[in-house]
């Protein structure tokens, strides 16, 4: 029996405004369930991240956090995940989420939802691990802005189109999966 894929889910500590937000994040979490993928976080049980969690769990996921010792000391830690970890800062959270994940979705948040796509993007661009899909849940067009921007840093030159093929923009979780099921296929569909 093959372990399951890893999907890592970068989304904000807060719900938002929109109810389709977390509407969103509970179908995707409990999505990732039923599909049989693992999902990874940072491990807060607060805004959209309890929401996924809580979600992928219930649909009978494996769901594994890690999280700075600030959040903890904060009492924000998700304690009824799989599996905790509690690291030292942030720096050590977002290498461990880079490498640990096989898939990275990046659902509505805030700066820090923002810089861990960033990160994230930018370290398998360097790696060259383009068969590692990149995938922006674009939802109520919260992320158009950010797609604009890296549009315009495509025809400005500092970015070349061809080398992020593996960077998706989606608007509903049957694109998501079908990304997924895609990218992440070894040879036997899931």
């Amino acid at each position: 029996m093959t372990q399951p894929k890893t999907i890592t889910v970068y989304c904000g500590s807060r719900p938002g405004k929109r109810k389709e937000y977390a509407q969103f994040a509970a179908e995707f979490g409990s999505r990732l369930g039923k599909e049989g993928y693992a999902m990874l976080f940072g491990g807060g049980r607060l805004g959209l991240m309890g929401i996924t969690a809580d979600a992928a769990l219930a649909a009978g996921a494996t769901v594994t956090g890690i999280i700075p010792e600030v959040f903890v000391d904060k009492e924000q830690a998700h304690t009824g995940v799989s599996q905790l970890e509690v690291v030292k800062d942030m720096n050590v959270r977002k290498k461990k989420l880079i490498q640990l994940g096989d898939a990275f979705v990046i659902l509505p948040g805030g700066f820090g939802t923002l810089e861990e796509f960033a990160d994230t993007a930018d370290w398998i661009h360097i790696y060259q691990q383009s068969n590692r899909p990149v995938i922006v849940a674009n939802i109520c067009g919260l992320y158009d802005p950010l797609k604009t921007l890296i549009r315009t840093y495509m025809e400005e030159g500092f970015m070349d189109r061809d080398e992020w093929s593996n960077l998706h923009f989606c608007t509903t979780s049957d694109q998501i999966f079908s990304i997924l099921r895609e990218s992440l296929t070894d040879g036997d569909v899931k």
